[in-house]
């Protein structure tokens, strides 16, 4: 089912207004791979090799289902910089209001990386903090974050650990909530898909993550600062390169996020998000080259949107049976699927071989309340089970009256018969003891008879005559 992709050295065009500030290692890096570009003249293509990422580790998912659509070392430990910032944001949206006012403390502004340099005593609103967190990826934000939830840096990393673990990310561990070196601080590709599965869940999350520019206001200490997102995908229509044997903008038209991420340590990373024809994929790349990293993340969201497609095997609430029901008000139930059942599939998956088996009793007896369990259902293809779910009652049956009484009535006769039963078992025990007691009495007697001939009555009254 997976097919294969590759590409080779991208080819980039890109203008002054691109260039940003570098040091001298990143830019003799960079002017090295541009000379390697136009001595090979290579481009990315797609061929029916395996797909051959840059980045050291991978994941590629469906945005409904979490089915893993592909994988590099998805489990390994990696250091995910910037793109912890997801999770920084996740707790603020569940913890926070979003008009709270935050006050920095003297420590904040001198938190490293990059920042939007917050100054001590300066106010801002927790959403404006968010924005810069996820805009301009802003280290000294999550710090001002992460100290007005939880009080301190330490504590707050507690409360992400915590709540990574509840979103299924097991092998993950914060110690910090911008992603800056520690080695402590890792989780794994297949994590942070899980985690950014989560987050784009929440509407004012993908509201923020697509946000292209950004104006913070002036504060009570600064003028109005304005930033632009640092993910690629939403905007670079300078950047072009090679890709499926045409030029193409870096920009990339079906993107819907998530979050960038970089140091030295953890090389580029890119939890990317695309959506085509209402179906969304989230790709994950950590440890690629900047260079790199944003293709092989197009190349994962092209081939999630391009070679899957989402079917629905079963609704929640569709009706699956009718229950008689013994001794209630009501004389059926309807049994319902308990919740949508969607699987992410190829797309030339043959949808006409599925096979639904649904396990259901004969009968129920009353009460009954509404989303109990009384039944399930399996979804089978090829013999092999796809799917199971839950069958739950579609309302509340409650016993008659009627049959309340009629059950009362055979309790109290039972209960009667019952009684009945253990006096005659009494008795008929007694009379067995009795009797036993006569049969051994009658045998000592006959025993002393034929030892000593002797009647004990006869003597007796012989001597007393």
């Amino acid at each position: 089912m997976t097919k294969k992709l590759s590409y080779d050295i991208i080819f980039l065009f890109t203008t002054k207004n691109d260039i940003r500030v570098i040091d001298m290692k990143k830019y003799i890096s960079l002017m090295l791979s541009i000379t390697v570009v136009f001595f090979l003249m290579t481009a990315y293509v797609y061929s029916d090799q395996d797909i051959e990422l840059n980045g050291e580790t991978a994941v590629l998912i469906d945005g409904t289902t979490g089915e893993v659509l592909y994988e590099k070392d998805m489990h390994q430990e990696m250091y995910p910089a910037s793109t912890t910032k997801i999770m920084t944001a996740i707790l603020t949206l569940e913890n926070c209001d979003l008009n709270e006012t935050v006050v920095i403390d003297s420590e904040t502004p001198f938190t490293e990386g990059s920042r939007i340099y917050l100054l001590e005593d300066e106010k801002v609103t927790v959403e404006q903090l968010l924005h810069a967190l996820l805009i301009e990826s802003a280290n000294d934000s999550a710090v001002a974050l992460a100290k007005h939830i939880s009080g301190s840096v330490e504590d707050f990393a507690e409360l992400m650990n915590e709540r990574s673990r509840e979103l299924g990310a097991l092998n993950t561990h914060f110690k910090n909530p911008n992603g800056l070196p520690d080695e402590d601080h890792y989780t794994s590709a297949y994590d942070l898909a899980m985690i950014a599965k989560y987050a784009m869940k929440n509407e004012k999350f993908r509201e923020i993550i697509k946000t292209v520019n950004y104006h913070l206001p002036a504060t009570n200490k600064q003028e109005d600062r304005y930033f632009k997102i640092t993910n690629r995908l939403l905007w670079d229509e300078k950047t072009n390169f090679v890709y499926n044997g045409e030029y193409v903008p870096l920009k990339y038209e079906y993107a819907t996020g998530v979050k960038t991420g970089y140091t030295i340590a953890a090389g580029s990373c890119l939890v990317g998000s695309a959506k085509k024809d209402g179906r969304e994929v989230i790709s994950v790349v950590l440890k690629s080259d900047p260079n790199f990293v944003y293709l092989d993340s197009r190349v994962l969201l092209d081939y999630g949107l391009n070679n899957f497609k989402n079917i629905v095997l079963e609704k929640q609430g569709n009706i699956v049976g009718n229950i008689s029901v013994q001794g209630g008000k009501e004389k059926y139930v309807d049994a319902v699927v308990a919740q949508d059942i969607i699987r992410t599939v190829a797309v030339d998956f043959d949808e006409s071989i599925i096979e639904k088996e649904i396990n259901l009793p004969d009968k129920l007896v009353a009460p009954i309340e509404k989303n109990d369990r009384i039944g399930s259902l399996s979804i089978n293809y090829n013999g092999e089970v796809l799917e199971k779910a839950e069958v739950i009652a579609t309302s509340n049956i409650e016993k008659s009256i009627t049959a309340t009484a009629v059950v009362t009535v055979s309790d109290y006769f039972k209960s009667l018969r019952a009684v009945f039963l253990i006096i005659i078992v009494l008795l008929v025990g007694y009379m067995g003891l009795i009797i036993m007691t006569n049969r051994q009495r009658m045998k000592r007697r006959k025993i002393r008879r034929d030892k000593y001939g002797i009647d004990r009555n006869y003597f007796n009254r012989n001597l007393l005559k």
